[in-house]
């Protein structure tokens, strides 16, 4: 059974196949039955390709969902893409926002333009991000191939630890593998953070607790560089990140790892902006059961 943290799903389209994309990866969430999506458009806007209206357009993509298992309903309301989509969002207490990385403004401008890049900076949800292209050799298999392979950055700190709280969510329950990621870059450790090795195993006990089997990997180099190498490496279906680091959310975000990460990645990235209530909680019973709680 789904839980509040996926229970409604805002997504934003804007008209086009390849904002629609994101409906792809939707899918093969472990959602259907369950999680409620809404659908959504700013007004106004340049008309729709093919000439379609806005309305009747959602209205059929709505539909096709809801046949499918999945309930959804539609909204559209005059204003700014970025503003409205925040606003919405808050509004209709959605649990997570899902948006294609390549809409109707291009690649570029969607990942960290005006529209992708405030809803990611201001969103107090988590931002499930796609690109609308396929993988090499996946075209049109998408929709069968299920997302298990997650893999987690971690840097250090235990704020970085909110990126786990989807992962309770949708890796219970599915075979999923997950792997915590440390990529040791040459910033030396200043003692002001918890050390990598407490924090790794801390995130592991989590997972563990909840039934889910990870492994940990380390890595040295540059963390953005690494955290594609193990992409590469195959057996991941999805990243999932903080948006909270060691550096702080406007690097976090937008500096050299997790916008290295978004502008290159061929899976899907799950963007966790802050630690839950849920995670917070699952932090301090770990620290009370543990045999050897580290000295801090």
């Amino acid at each position: 059974m789904v839980t509040s943290m996926m229970r409604r799903i805002l997504v934003p389209l804007d008209g086009s196949p390849t904002a629609e994309a994101i409906l792809t990866h939707l899918r093969r969430l472990p959602i259907r039955h369950e999680s409620e999506i809404i659908l959504f458009q700013a007004l106004p806007l340049s008309p729709f390709e093919d000439g379609q209206e806005p309305e009747k357009y959602l209205r059929r993509v709505s539909f096709q969902l809801t046949n499918d298992g999945y309930p959804s309903r539609y909204l559209l309301r005059p204003g700014l893409p970025a503003e409205s989509i925040l606003e919405t969002a808050v509004e209709e207490r959605a649990s997570m926002i899902a948006l294609s990385t390549h809409g109707r403004t291009g690649v570029a401008r969607w990942v960290l333009g005006s529209v992708a890049e405030k809803v990611l900076q201001a969103s107090p949800l988590p931002v499930l991000v796609a690109r609308s292209f396929p993988l090499p050799g996946s075209q049109g298999k998408w929709e069968s191939m299920p997302i298990r392979g997650f893999l987690v950055p971690l840097d250090g700190s235990r704020l970085s630890l909110a990126a786990l709280d989807p992962l309770f969510h949708l890796a219970r329950g599915v075979d999923a593998s997950v792997t915590l990621l440390h990529v040791t870059d040459p910033t030396p450790y200043d003692g002001r953070w918890e050390s990598p090795d407490e924090t790794l195993k801390e995130a592991d006990h989590l997972l563990r607790s909840a039934c889910i089997p990870a492994q940990v990997e380390h890595r040295k180099g540059d963390p953005g560089d690494q955290i594609l190498k193990a992409i590469e490496g195959g057996g991941v279906d999805l990243v999932a990140m903080t948006t909270h680091g060691r550096s702080g959310p406007s690097r976090w975000v937008f500096g050299s790892v997790t916008a290295k990460v978004l502008r290159s990645t061929t899976v899907p990235m799950l963007v966790v902006r802050q630690p839950s209530r849920a995670t917070v909680a699952r932090l301090r019973t770990a620290e009370k059961s543990a045999e050897n709680p580290a000295k801090r």
